[in-house]
């Protein structure tokens, strides 16, 4: 059976401890720097400069208490403030530049809007794993979603599989940490990214053998020519290729940044091949985009394009191209995309979509205005104010429906879709 593990809300706290480089202010000429406890200071997941800069993985759609839920790949981001001891250390504003707090385990059974469900807890012991020298940390726990009501039932394979990537990390880093101003060789680079893809593929292989419907995986990062950085990432053998398809992806990017990589452009392109979605043809085919990246402390913006082909789907499901625009800062964000469909009736193979988020304090509204292809319009907004989720869409010809509000302390909408009416949402395996 698994675990009930409560789920991990935008405003649910996390803090902690780490270990840091430490020199004093002013440094004393040619000391050398040493290591310092440091104590990680609580912040909400939904972390603003993590917002902007694109780290916080979050539902748009699913809430709980009116809350949104942490997800798989989600990282607090920078600007986390911690605190060496002793205090005054001159190594504190890069540290605070290249912070994060990310997740380790989450609960494969359960998916909100297309990803694994982020396990992170004070009880169980679930940490995040923090910054920290000479080796990133699980020292920082969420203390604050303990009286939720709504659990994941997180598996012992989702746990092995946790454990076993974080070790594998810490090892790596600890094994490749140089001292401060040294930079690895470009050899040195190369074995710490195969050593890393091994790693991968060493925990998925174990979560496979616990539970078939646990895709293999491996992803490799190596350097290529002008600088460049190429990803390859390659899952299969699934047992239930519908949720986790068999595919192979690369990309390749070329990025500049800044002496203490605070600010950063990037270009690149990316493509990928999925042979067998479970026999979901419009996702079985080649996918490919290119794009430009700009970050900044709290503030991101992206273009891109991309295209898509299909080559089993029912016509007019085939081909797609797509152009992209986004920018995001703590405050704020706002995407627009235009999608084009050579195979759809005539008339009707454009569509286009902007989405607006603005946050305060008391929560955020979200704005997603759809141009249809049949020339109509629908502009949705979801309201999430002090815990209180209000749906509203309204149609181009001025027509207003405000949705029922769902049951639920705090105005929460109900549970998603196929999920038990339990504690515990998704299946134990």
């Amino acid at each position: 059976m698994g675990v009930p593990v409560p789920v991990t809300r935008s405003n649910d706290l996390s803090a902690g401890s780490s270990s840091h480089l430490f020199l004093p202010i002013p440094p004393p000429p040619g000391a050398p720097p040493t290591l310092a406890p440091a104590i990680e200071i609580p912040i909400p997941h939904g972390w603003p400069f993590g917002e902007g800069v694109g780290k916080v993985q979050k539902t748009t759609t699913v809430f709980v208490n009116g809350r949104n839920v942490v997800l798989d790949q989600h990282d607090c981001g920078p600007l986390i403030p911690q605190i060496t001891i002793p205090p005054m250390n001159s190594f504190i504003p890069v540290q605070l530049l290249q912070s994060k707090r990310a997740v380790i385990v989450t609960c494969f059974s359960v998916r909100m809007n297309g990803k694994t469900t982020a396990c992170t807890s004070h009880w169980p012991p679930l940490p995040l794993l923090t910054c920290g020298q000479p080796t990133s940390m699980p020292a920082t726990f969420t203390f604050t979603n303990l009286c939720t009501n709504v659990h994941v039932g997180m598996s012992g394979a989702d746990l092995i599989g946790g454990i076993a990537q974080t070790a594998a990390t810490m090892a790596i880093e600890r094994c490749f940490s140089k001292p401060h101003g040294v930079s690895l060789t470009a050899q040195e680079e190369s074995q710490k990214s195969l050593y890393g893809a091994a790693a991968s593929l060493l925990a998925s292989i174990v979560q496979h053998a616990i539970d078939p419907r646990y895709p293999m995986r491996v992803d490799a990062t190596t350097k290529g020519p002008f600088g460049t950085e190429i990803k390859i990432s390659v899952s299969a053998g699934s047992a239930d290729t519908r949720n986790n398809p068999q595919k192979i992806s690369i990309s390749i990017q070329k990025k500049v940044e800044d002496q203490i990589k605070s600010s950063s452009v990037s270009i690149g392109g990316s493509g990928e091949y999925t042979w067998d979605a479970g026999g979901d043809t419009t996702k079985e085919g080649l996918k490919g985009q290119v794009g430009l990246a700009g970050t900044a402390p709290g503030f991101g913006a992206k273009a891109s394009a991309g295209g898509e082909y299909h080559p089993d789907a029912p016509e007019g499901q085939r081909g797609k191209a797509t152009f992209k625009r986004e920018e995001a800062t703590p405050f704020e964000s706002e995407s627009t995309q235009l999608d084009y469909n050579p195979g759809a009736p005539e008339g009707r193979g454009c569509s286009s979509q902007t989405e607006t988020v603005a946050r305060t304090q008391s929560g955020d509204r979200r704005t997603t205005a759809v141009n249809n292809p049949d020339g109509t319009r629908t502009i949705t907004v979801v309201d999430n104010n002090n815990g209180k989720v209000t749906l509203t869409t309204r149609h181009e010809t001025g027509e207003s429906m405000a949705l029922p509000e769902p049951a639920g302390s705090g105005g929460s909408p109900p549970r998603a879709v196929g999920t038990p009416a339990s504690d515990i949402w998704g299946p134990p395996l």
